[in-house]
């Protein structure tokens, strides 16, 4: 018998799983999971996304093909990482006339319903939320919004998943979530907190250690800083709204986050990668993704809200701000050519003052997306530790010496370390990438003297644990290596 050629292999590969233009999905699955996000005492948004399949295709599934072309010449355009392509169309190729969502990786969306059933953990009957179209305009994604919950309480909850066929039962993937203790409720609290994770820089099968890691020590919260995907770098550019979707759904279809996710609250921010390209701001584009889409396509993956800078109080004495670093920045080309260039500008600044102004909680935690202390390096100049952002740097930092108790943690930085500023004292705790793949940056034999601790070669992510004592409260921040040793810690 004639052995089949590899374009009727892809054919057949392809009408199995469903993904051709014509597939009609029988039935829906969950496979990038669910997450919980937005959390309060009284509230929570649950995030659904309705896929093709139970899991995402293998990695020895084809890729797509990306390239790019002046839109005046039509001349090619060579595709670089952490390069901006401001003037190019893009085509995306993939082999035999398969669609996007055979790609390696790929975990398609369907249309469908999802719905959320939810209880207090032990209580007999369950609430639900309405059942909500999940549409491929919104990329089989629905959010829905929790509400009059009991503080400080163990939540479990029931995603439920259904297609338009008829009789079938619905998909059910199963989690569970603690909403913040109130203002005035001194509890023990523990967080932890990421950044800079990329499927071309996996350090186990499924994924990533620091997941399985973080959800040994079951945090109250999680907050990721930004760059969970990197658009600009890789074999696959995301240069168009559905190769970025692309990204998305093939790194939370990894088994180690969609476990983590399924049963602690995050709090999501967003940075340059995974909004755009490397150091983008507002007025960046690059392929047919302008900042703007990026920005949509975030809040669209992640729940963010509308208004991305915000802070949130856990219990009495916690409370956390997290800062938005891209959203305000000004334009590349305006840099030079004005004294005081912003990064995080001038209403969000107001509002720090104010809310930091306010606070009455034991310690306050600043989490920013870029670094406020540093030290970074000379050839950078898109955060407040480089020289291109200082009149407004020294305005942070003077702002945040005055008051007690302030600590404040930086993603973005591919290097573990605890700095603290000369001329105000306060001090910077940086996170570290997510595995030892995405380390580096700096050299640990160079030190500067604003160093308490530095860490370089290594990936990781910071925990930190809030404890009440007969005297009021204490707060332990601690770094740990990608399996969940601490690697330097402190008492507050």
């Amino acid at each position: 018998m004639k052995k089949p050629t590899r374009s009727v292999r892809l054919l057949v590969v392809a009408l199995a799983l469903g993904l051709l233009p014509s597939a009609v999905a029988a039935e829906v699955h969950q496979a990038t999971g669910f997450k919980v996000v937005n959390v309060t005492s009284t509230a929570a948004d649950i995030w659904t996304r309705v896929t093709l399949r139970a899991a995402a295709n293998p990695a020895d599934a084809p890729l797509p093909r990306v390239e790019a072309f002046e839109v005046k010449t039509g001349k090619p355009v060579a595709l670089r990482d952490n390069r901006a392509f401001p003037d190019a169309r893009i085509v995306v190729h993939m082999p035999d006339g398969l669609e996007l969502g055979a790609a390696a990786g790929a975990a398609p969306a369907a249309t469908g319903q999802t719905r959320v059933r939810y209880r207090v953990k032990g209580a007999t009957a369950w609430s639900e939320t309405p059942w909500q179209e999940a549409k491929l305009e919104r990329d089989g994604i629905v959010l829905h919004a929790l509400s009059a919950l009991v503080p400080a309480a163990r939540y479990e909850l029931v995603v439920e998943a259904r297609g338009q066929a008829e009789g079938r039962r619905p998909n059910e993937q199963s989690g569970e979530f603690k909403t913040a203790p109130p203002p005035e409720q001194r509890e023990r609290v523990v967080f932890s907190i990421a950044t800079c994770q990329s499927y071309e820089r996996l350090d186990r099968p499924g994924g990533l250690a620091i997941y399985p890691a973080m959800a040994a020590l079951q945090p109250d919260f999680f907050v990721h800083t930004g760059d969970a995907v990197y658009y600009d770098q890789g074999a696959v550019l995301a240069l168009t709204p559905a190769l970025a979707r692309y990204h998305w759904a093939r790194m939370y279809a990894l088994p180690t986050l969609r476990d983590f996710h399924r049963s602690f609250s995050s709090f999501f921010m967003k940075d340059d990668h995974d909004t755009l390209l490397n150091d983008c701001g507002p007025a960046t584009r690059s392929g047919e993704l302008t900042y703007a889409d990026g920005a949509r396509l975030f809040r669209e993956q992640t729940g963010l809200p509308e208004t991305a800078y915000r802070t949130f109080r856990w219990g009495h004495d916690l409370q956390v701000w997290l800062m938005e670093g891209r959203d305000f920045r000004t334009p590349d080309w305006q840099e030079k050519s004005t004294s005081a260039p912003t990064l995080w500008g001038r209403e969000q600044i107001k509002w720090l003052g104010e809310t930091l102004g306010a606070s009455t909680a034991t310690f306050r935690v600043i989490i920013t997306s870029v670094p406020v202390v540093g030290p970074d390096r000379s050839n950078k100049d898109d955060n407040y530790a480089n020289a291109g952002f200082a009149v407004e740097g020294n305005e942070i930092r003077e702002l945040l010496a005055r008051y007690p108790n302030l600590t404040v943690i930086t993603g973005d930085r591919h290097w573990q370390y605890v700095s603290v500023d000369p001329a105000t004292s306060v001090q910077e705790w940086s996170v570290g990438p997510s595995s030892a793949y995405r380390a580096g940056g700096w050299d640990e034999e160079t030190p500067r003297p604003e160093h308490r601790f530095l860490r370089t070669g290594h990936g990781g992510f910071l925990s930190g644990v809030v404890t009440p004592t007969a005297t009021g409260a204490s707060l332990e921040i601690r770094l740990h290596d990608v399996d969940g040793g601490v690697v330097y810690r402190e008492l507050k």
